[in-house]
């Protein structure tokens, strides 16, 4: 686990980096990945409100709305890591959004998803690329993490 600015950087995970969008994806199996926001997206977002995830079974393409969420300061949508098709929601998430700002890398994770085209997968940021480009948008937004 890295730690810049109060902001955990778990190494082993996926990113999805997009200007100030940022998600994390855990590989559980070949094409199973489960998908949250970083650390860093719900400290720039603030106490989380409420949250819509897409339904279990809607297939989604890489880049547009798994899910979109509502703070007191941002609304705004999680953009897809990969392509594939929503297999599990967390419903926890959506009664009590305010879990991923307490636990965005575990019980703050939003879906778990049958991921399409593999591909995509070598598409993400791991590793220390993942962590520079991370730690470059902590720096450019001037973030501190926090938790609630």
């Amino acid at each position: 686990m890295v730690v810049e600015s109060n902001c955990e950087i778990p190494e082993n995970l996926l990113y999805y980096i997009e200007g100030k969008n940022t998600v994390w994806a855990k590989q559980e199996s070949a094409d199973v990945v489960l998908v949250g926001i970083t650390d860093i997206a719900q400290t720039m977002a603030g106490k989380i409100v409420k949250v819509r995830i897409k339904k279990k079974g809607i297939k989604v393409e890489r880049g547009r709305p798994l899910a979109t969420m509502e703070s007191g300061k941002w609304a705004g949508p999680v953009p897809a890591p990969v392509s594939g098709e929503i297999i599990e929601v967390n419903a926890e998430a959506e009664k009590d959004p305010v879990i991923i700002n307490r636990d965005p890398y575990g019980k703050g994770w939003l879906v778990r998803m049958k991921v399409t085209n593999p591909e995509e997968l070598k598409q993400l940021y791991t590793g220390e690329q993942a962590i520079q480009k991370l730690k470059e948008l902590i720096a450019s937004e001037k973030i501190s993490c926090k938790r609630l």
